[in-house]
Order: C-alpha cells, then sequence, then structure tokens
C-alpha cells in the first residue's frame, strides 16, 4: 500500500471513529418527533471530523484520485457521498481555516430537517473569529453539500461590499472605454470613407440646384423692383398732365384729392 493510501485510509479511521462515537451517544438520547436518523448525525460528524483533520498535502492526495475513485473510497466506509460533493467541501475548509486563526473546537451538530433535507450545523470556535460548517443530505442520508463560512462584523461586510462595488464601477468603465476606442476605429476603415464620399458627391448636385433656385427668385425680385422704380419715376416725370403716357407705354393719372 502506497504512503498516499495509508494517510488516507488513516483520515478515514478517524472520520469512522468520530462516527461510532456520536452514533453510541445518540441512542442514549430521546431525539423526540424529528424524523432524523441517528445515520445522519453520524455521517455529518464524521465528514467535518475528516475534512477538519485533513491538512493539504493530504488534501493534495485525495485531488489526485479520480473522484469516482474518491465516492469509491467512502463507500467502502459506509459513507453515502459523490467524490465531487467531498473535494469541495474540503477545499471549502482549507480556503477559510486560515480566517479562523487557530480552530479551538467544532461543536456537536445542530440537526435539523424539512421534507426534502436534512441538516446538519456546526459551530466553528477560532482565535480570531468564528464561523460554520454546514452538512446537507437527502431523504436518504446521502450527503449533497458541504460548505464552511466565517462570521464576519458589520464592518468587514461593509468594506467588502464597498470594494466589491468599487470593483464593479470600475469594470464597467473600462468596458465603456474600450467600446469607445472600438467605436472610434471605425471611422479608420477603408469602407467607410468611400461611403462617406459618395455621399458627399451625391450632395453636391442637389445644392447646385438649390443654389440655382435661389439666384432666379432673387433676379425675379430684382426685376419687379425695376419696375415699380421705373413706374415711380414715370409718375414724377407726368404729374403734371393727367392721362399723359409714359416712354416705356405706361400711363399715368394723377390724383386728385377734393376736400
Amino acid at each position: 500500500m502506497t504512503e498516499m493510501m495509508k494517510n488516507i485510509k488513516k483520515a478515514i479511521v478517524l472520520m469512522m471513529f468520530a462516527a461510532l462515537s456520536v452514533t453510541a451517544i445518540g441512542c442514549a438520547k430521546d431525539e423526540g418527533p424529528l424524523p432524523i436518523s441517528e445515520m445522519a448525525r453520524a455521517q455529518a460528524e464524521g465528514i467535518v471530523s475528516g475534512i477538519s483533520n485533513t491538512d493539504d498535502a493530504s488534501s493534495a492526495e485525495l485531488h489526485a484520485m479520480e473522484e469516482a475513485d474518491v465516492k469509491a473510497f467512502f463507500k467502502d466506509y459506509g459513507y453515502s457521498i459523490e467524490g465531487k460533493t467531498f473535494l469541495n467541501g474540503l477545499d471549502g475548509w482549507l480556503g477559510l481555516k486560515e480566517e479562523f486563526g487557530q480552530v479551538q473546537s467544532i461543536s456537536d451538530p445542530q440537526m435539523s430537517s424539512d421534507k426534502d433535507t436534512v441538516t446538519a450545523l456546526f459551530i466553528v470556535k477560532g482565535s480570531t473569529r468564528d464561523g460554520k460548517i454546514t452538512v446537507i443530505m437527502d431523504k436518504n442520508n446521502k450527503i449533497t453539500s458541504i460548505t464552511t463560512s466565517a462570521d464576519y462584523t458589520i464592518g468587514e461586510d461593509m468594506e467588502k461590499a464597498g470594494l466589491n462595488t468599487v470593483l464593479g464601477m470600475g469594470t464597467t468603465f473600462v468596458i465603456l472605454i474600450f467600446l469607445s476606442l472600438i467605436i472610434s476605429l471605425f471611422e479608420l476603415l477603408p469602407g467607410n470613407g468611400g461611403r462617406k464620399t459618395k455621399e458627399a458627391e451625391k450632395s453636391t448636385p442637389v445644392d447646385n440646384v438649390v443654389s440655382q433656385i435661389a439666384e432666379r427668385e432673387e433676379l425675379a425680385g430684382d426685376d419687379a423692383l425695376v419696375a415699380v422704380i421705373t413706374a415711380a419715376i414715370a409718375a414724377y416725370e407726368g404729374g403734371a398732365s393727367a392721362g399723359s403716357a409714359g416712354g416705356d407705354g405706361f400711363v399715368v393719372r394723377s390724383i386728385r384729392r377734393h376736400y
């Protein structure tokens, strides 16, 4: 037997001793009407004991195994758990273990259940902070989830929330700047330049037509003004003779006012 298998077997044996001790104690207690079996309690206690006593080296050896082999290994010792579920639970514990400082104690499980699951809650006492380990099982006492959480103060939670907000806003601004740069590069594409030239060429004849129409309107206005001025001059020159005709054929009649 290799050294790795010996270490794993040692960890499993520790779990089994813990499970047997919990089972023996549980038999002497009256659980009342709660539909929680001693097998569920024993499994939760054994798994938590094994996880909390596994170091990084043993974790690496377990991760080197196939998930199916990990599942079969636990099944040989009476545990119903998927290999992936155990490895994820182990990683969660090792990832937060330093947050607790020196682990002083892990409480007995606080068992609860609903119509679908059985939950075992363990309180972790540490020198730096406390935490919780939660084990969830289905109706058949199969362990489906193992999670570890640390208890943070309100100030620490607010600090983390603020940091997450800043990171989120920063990420958003970076994305917006990146999109702006991409949009600005569209103007440098050859197709867009040719399209703008064609649009400019199309707009030039239209502008010429508009300017010609405006010029014609101005000329027409000038002709009307000339005719008015000519009529005024003719009226002035022939003001003394009523009914006289102007040089251009204008007939000017004098208007006399009667008082």
